[in-house]
């Protein structure tokens, strides 16, 4: 049975490698299509850009929970933190109909900043041993940008923050789907014990 062997230590199992890769390919496109969908549509109310904002909030806050239960003890704290902020703003949002364009600012502020603290801590703790690490610095420094632009921007419309919650989105769709791409799957190590268990079924 596929991924029932155990996978080398710091190695996946090949069902989970299969799994995580489909994770992020359908998280990317996600957040790349609610990106594109607000950048193009002005006309987009506070209503669509809550929503959107809360379940890629919630979302990736449930990925960073299940990241954590297979991750090293050194990330773990910093996965489950990022993981409860996200979750928690996430659904903070879906959850509060009346919220006001102040109230999403700060929301994501919080959300941003917990994204992109472990994307940050992620690329220099892993540098050496993820060839994909860089990658997550420019998704953390992009995501912090965005937050300091929500911070400082004197005129805070939803006009503006549609716009900035577009370019997050996009941002963090295109990287996800960068990072699906160099997935474990793509590894020769795990291609060979594919085709043995392919070999052995048939």
């Amino acid at each position: 049975m596929a991924g029932s062997e155990a996978a080398p230590r710091d190695r996946l199992s090949l069902g989970r490698a299969v799994g995580q890769g489909w994770a992020l390919w359908l998280a990317g496109f996600l957040a790349l299509a609610g990106g594109l969908s607000l950048l193009l549509n002005p006309g987009a109310d506070l209503r669509l850009v809550r929503w959107l904002v809360g379940l890629f909030l919630a979302g990736w806050g449930v990925l960073r929970l299940v990241h954590a239960a297979r991750a090293s003890r050194r990330d773990r704290t910093w996965l489950i933190l990022s993981g409860l902020a996200s979750l928690v703003a996430g659904i903070v949002v879906v959850a509060w109909p009346a919220i006001t364009v102040t109230a999403l600012v700060y929301i994501l502020v919080v959300g941003g900043l917990s994204l992109a603290a472990v994307d940050l801590v992620g690329a220099v703790v892993n540098r050496r041993r993820d060839p994909g690490w860089w990658l997550y610095l420019l998704r953390g420094l992009g995501t912090l940008l965005l937050v300091v632009v929500l911070l400082a921007w004197p005129d805070q419309t939803l006009g503006v923050v549609r716009v900035l919650v577009a370019v997050l989105l996009i941002l963090w769709g295109a990287a996800t789907m960068g990072e699906a791409y160099g997935s474990p799957i793509r590894d020769n190590a795990y291609r060979r014990q594919l085709d043995q268990e392919v070999r052995r079924v048939i």
